[in-house]
């Protein structure tokens, strides 16, 4: 295992196996299988996180996402392959692992109904071998941070869906772990807390050396937060980069050009590096979409000549963009190529 890496995952599976029965047969008495269905949640996982990276982990519902949360946090055993946290093996060290381990798993599941969020902190705390003054002033810092200050004393049982989740990422945070695995983490919240768990985890990666782990379906909050993208498809992934990178892998080289009225795009075919051209209406009036050759040399030309013929054809250009390629439709594009 390379030590450039805080969490490492090496050719690691992980296969579920699902059963489904008829109701007792009233003779024998015994339930006789009908159905048996085989699910590999982690085909062959590779990729590592280091310290300072929030990493990103995305999928289609289903995809192995949560199971390769739970992995990490030592809550599902992998059948083959080796995970490890710090250099420690997680199914070896689980105990030493633990302490260095923040989840937030999907939902509202982490939390002890019964109890207050304070009394959850403490709880969780003194697991994580927290104890004292220490550990109070640790769950009063987090519940101002996290705007719960306020219901410190409620149980949770009465808490909204979003201030439960606040609680979680309250939990998760309570032993200041080394390495943070949020599965979901803004499911939940308002816009106002959703801002401040990502200015936190930026915070605690960036400043402090922490590693961070996201799983998430919002592609606005990975391409935000997120320095290197996996894509995990029915178990496999399909991707793993940089999310720059994983931005270009799809990206053409697609200018819109914004007129006063609709050209002919017969009129622009013969131009050398221009691959396509197609005429587009927007709320702003009619644009031409001009699809050019990735080559530097070609590109500059086709868009120089798309120019001139617009101003041979007195077209009143109103603006020139270039096309920008988000991560919603890269992952589309390797989860449908993939499915």
């Amino acid at each position: 295992m390379s030590g450039e890496y805080l969490v490492e995952l090496a050719g690691v599976d992980k296969t579920f196996v699902t059963r489904h029965f008829l109701h007792t047969d009233e003779e024998t008495r015994k339930r006789r299988l009908y159905n048996k269905r085989v699910v590999h949640a982690a085909d062959d996982i590779n990729f590592g996180i280091r310290p300072g990276e929030i990493f990103g982990l995305l999928g289609p519902n289903g995809a192995g996402k949560t199971t390769t949360v739970k992995m990490v946090s030592g809550l599902v055993r992998p059948d083959r392959g080796l995970v490890t946290v710090d250099g420690a093996d997680v199914e070896k060290k689980r105990k030493k692992v633990l302490r260095k381990v923040g989840v937030v798993l999907e939902g509202t599941r982490t939390s002890i109904w019964p109890l207050t969020p304070y009394e959850n902190l403490i709880y969780y705390g003194n697991l994580k071998d927290m104890r004292g003054r220490y550990l109070r002033d640790r769950a009063h810092e987090l519940l101002d941070f996290i705007g719960l200050q306020e219901k410190k004393n409620v149980q949770v049982r009465w808490l909204s869906r979003g201030q439960k989740q606040k609680l979680a990422i309250c939990i998760a945070l309570i032993a200041d772990p080394m390495v943070l695995l949020l599965d979901e983490p803004t499911t939940g919240l308002d816009v106002q807390s959703s801002r401040a768990i990502k200015d936190k985890v930026i915070e605690l990666t960036r400043e402090q050396g922490r590693c961070v782990l996201v799983t998430t379906h919002d592609m606005h909050v990975a391409q935000e937060l997120c320095d290197r993208i996996g894509i995990i498809n029915n178990g496999k992934l399909v991707a793993c980069k940089p999310t720059e990178e994983l931005l270009e892998l799809f990206s053409e080289q697609v200018f819109v050009f914004k007129l006063d009225r609709a050209p002919e795009t017969g009129d622009f075919e013969d131009i050398p590096g221009l691959l396509s051209g197609e005429v587009e209406q927007g709320p702003d009036g009619p644009a031409l979409v001009a699809c050019v050759s990735p080559s530097p040399e070609l590109r500059s030309q086709a868009l120089y000549a798309v120019v001139e013929r617009l101003r041979a054809g007195h077209f009143e250009l109103r603006g020139i963009q270039q096309r920008q390629q988000n991560l919603e439709s890269v992952f589309l594009n390797l989860t449908s190529a993939k499915a």
